[in-house]
């Protein structure tokens, strides 16, 4: 694909993106989108096929993000606070830079998720975070350091953890009286960090 079209299909994907996030799946469309993105309507279709598979693709492009960026951490990492912490802080950053995704993310997880679930699986599994997670995990177990607790528990409240107050800042801040957020999500991202730890250890 030359750089002309690569360009082009990026800017599609981000117009689609506030498209989807304005409008849902139902009421976005296609020539709105274009006229975003500054391209022709064929364009749209040569890259994407139908409106339902870019709204695929975005989805994808977005958690597909955390699996390359976790891929490029734990290759060769040592320590497993760091690659953590990492993770983390890739989350909230990503979500934060892209903010009109969080709608798109919510009307997809009240509608039972399985776009949502199926790139997520990808993001994490194919790129073998899973794995480490899992393996970490048992490994510790074995050795008598962590709880018997259910690996694929503790890997989900880890990604539930991180993801509870993106999606759910602007209720939060408003209850709980957060003025900086910016702050909030900084130390959000230790603290996250150290509860998944300190809960997997013995008591």
């Amino acid at each position: 694909m030359s750089e002309q079209k690569q360009g082009s299909a990026q800017k599609i994907l981000i117009a689609a993106r506030d498209e989807f996030a304005e409008y849902g799946l139902a009421g976005a469309r296609v020539d709105r989108i274009a006229r975003r993105a500054e391209v022709n309507k064929a364009m749209i279709y040569y890259h994407y096929g139908s409106k339902d598979e870019l709204y695929q693709a975005v989805i994808r492009e977005h958690l597909g993000r955390i699996g390359e960026y976790a891929a490029s951490q734990y290759a060769n990492f040592t320590n497993i606070e760091t690659l953590l912490a990492n993770i983390a802080k890739y989350m909230h950053t990503m979500f934060c830079e892209s903010r009109s995704f969080v709608p798109i993310f919510l009307r997809e997880a009240a509608s039972g998720g399985e776009r949502i679930i199926r790139e997520f699986n990808a993001a994490l599994t194919d790129k073998g975070l899973t794995k480490v997670l899992r393996s970490f995990i048992d490994n510790g177990k074995a050795q008598g350091q962590f709880r018997d607790i259910d690996t694929v528990q503790a890997i989900v409240s880890f990604i539930g953890m991180n993801m509870f107050y993106i999606l759910m800042s602007t209720t939060i801040n408003a209850v709980w009286e957060i003025d900086n957020e910016e702050a909030f999500r900084a130390q959000r991202q230790k603290e996250v960090v150290d509860l998944f730890l300190y809960g997997l250890k013995k008591r």
